[in-house]
């Protein structure tokens, strides 16, 4: 009779048993579960800043119109979204042309952004159209 040795006691063999592997998984899974809102709301806020930037252009725009003109025109100041996140638009409330709200609706993924829409008015106005947040933790990117 010959001397054996099984490959199952051979040290050679290094692998995870099926306990190992499951809580590899789970770790995973725990660790996925918080980054991906996390992550979420990163992006959100990231595209918010676009909206700003939009609002901001449209302003400057109408103050050199009516450093020029004496009066505001919402007609000829339209900021592009490149990335097609919000549209913008105006209201005037004074129909003479002294004031006006520019403000930045969001549009597709955004619109789970928790700020809502975004205006801003000729005096400088920051608004937004949530009602459970600050104005200012959305503007600055908090």
């Amino acid at each position: 009779m010959t001397n054996r040795t099984s490959p199952l006691n051979n040290h050679l063999f290094h692998g995870m048993t099926l306990i190992e592997l499951i809580i590899v998984v789970a770790i995973v899974a725990i660790l996925l579960t918080l980054a991906v809102p996390n992550y979420r709301s990163y992006t959100l806020r990231v595209h918010r800043s676009e909206a700003i930037r939009m609002l901001m252009q449209a302003s400057i725009c109408q103050e050199r119109i009516h450093a020029n003109h004496g009066s505001y025109d919402t007609g000829q100041c339209q900021a592009v979204s490149e990335q097609q996140r919000y549209q913008l638009s105006y209201t005037s409330p004074n129909t003479q042309g002294q004031s006006y709200v520019v403000v930045a609706t969001p549009k597709g993924g955004q619109l789970a952004d928790i700020c809502g829409s975004l205006s801003l008015d000729q005096n400088g106005a920051k608004g937004i159209s949530a009602v459970n947040i600050s104005v200012m933790k959305c503007w600055n990117g908090r």
